[in-house]
Parts: C-alpha cells; structure tokens; sequence
C-alpha cells in the first residue's frame, strides 16, 4: 500500500515538474518576444521647444514639416554666419549635422570664405538672416530665405537676398542634411517653381 502512494506521489511530481517546466519555457519565450518588441519599438516623441509656439514630432526615421523648418533655419544660420575666426568652430560643429558625402564640400566651402584674403584682411564679418521658410511635403526639401549681411567694420552692411536649400533625412532620431546649397535671389526653387521656369539651371548667356 506504501508503495502504491510513493508510487502515485513520485508520478504526481513528475506530472507537475514537468508542467512547470512547460510553464517556464512559455514564460521564457513570451519574455524574449516581449523584449525584442521594446526593442523594436521607435517611439514618436512630441515636444515644444523654446521659440516655437506649437509642438513638433520626431521619432526613429522622421519628422514633422515644423521639426524640419526649425532645423533648416538653425543650420542655415550657423553656415552662413563666419568670421575668420569661427571658421573653424562652424566647420567642426557641422560635421555632427551633415552626411559623410556632403560634409567635405560643406567644410571646404567655409574655410575658403574665411581664408579669402578680401574677406581675411578687412576684418569683415558675415551674418545670415533668415525671413521665411518653405518646406517642400513632396521632396522633404527645407529651403531658408533670408539676407547675407557683410560688415567691414564701418558704414553700413552690404546686403543680398539668398535661399538655402536643404536636403534632410532623420537617421536613428536626429537630422541630418544630405545636402546643402544655396544661391542668390528671393525665390525657393521647389519643384513647381522649376516647373513654370524651364531653363532656370541654364547659363543667362544661352
């Protein structure tokens, strides 16, 4: 009779050890899919940042037109602001912004305007003012109107109109310019601009 119970209760034991065993094994994988779903979660993070008067939304791969415009208009900023000075300081501050493929062109372009010797030697200092901003939905270009303001240290600053256009992406969270350039005038050439202007990227002399 003993043997009969221990026999029962040995076998009632590995029936419930090996219930357990299922038990942690479901546990365990429902764990690792649990984990690899935070992992591969990219959240959308809504925020306000000072001088905006409305949130803007970044997450893994993008962002909203309004994250991009205040991005456009402090990198533009930043690159059209040089002292022979600063050069340097800009250049590197940049290199964290730009794309590996664009950042040579970018580097080069700043250090040839503060090593110009017209510019080297009166002193003079460049600042980029910026009044509008146009953000293309269809290209995800940002294009920066403003004015190139040059001071020589006396009277008043030479003043030109001039668009910066860029090309931004959002890579792991934070954006990057793929490409940057700019050029003289009033008008952003977005797509539809080219469109009603056919021959814009010809010489004037053609």
């Amino acid at each position: 009779m003993l043997h009969t119970l221990y026999s029962n209760s040995l076998s009632t034991l590995k029936k419930r050890e090996s219930l357990l065993g299922l038990t942690c094994a479901a546990l365990s994988v429902s764990l690792v899919i649990a984990v690899s779903s935070l992992a591969m979660r990219r959240d959308r993070v809504v925020v306000v940042p000072p001088g905006l008067s409305g949130p803007v939304a970044v997450d893994w791969g993008r962002a909203d037109a309004e994250y991009m415009k205040t991005f456009a208009v402090f990198y533009s900023t930043l690159l059209g602001t040089i002292t022979p000075r600063n050069a340097e300081y800009v250049a590197d501050r940049l290199s964290g912004m730009t794309s590996p493929t664009a950042y040579p062109l970018v580097r080069k372009s700043i250090l040839a305007a503060a090593k110009d010797p017209a510019f080297l030697n009166s002193g003079s200092t460049m600042n980029f003012v910026s009044n509008s901003v146009v953000h293309e939905n269809e290209t995800g270009k940002v294009f920066v109107l403003g004015e190139h303001q040059v001071y020589s240290g006396f009277g008043m600053p030479k003043v030109a109109p001039v668009v910066y256009e860029l090309d931004i992406r959002i890579a792991e969270g934070r954006p990057v310019v793929m490409s940057v350039t700019n050029y003289p005038g009033t008008d952003a050439r977005t797509k539809e601009w080219k469109q009603t202007h056919p021959g814009w990227d010809k010489p004037k002399d053609q």
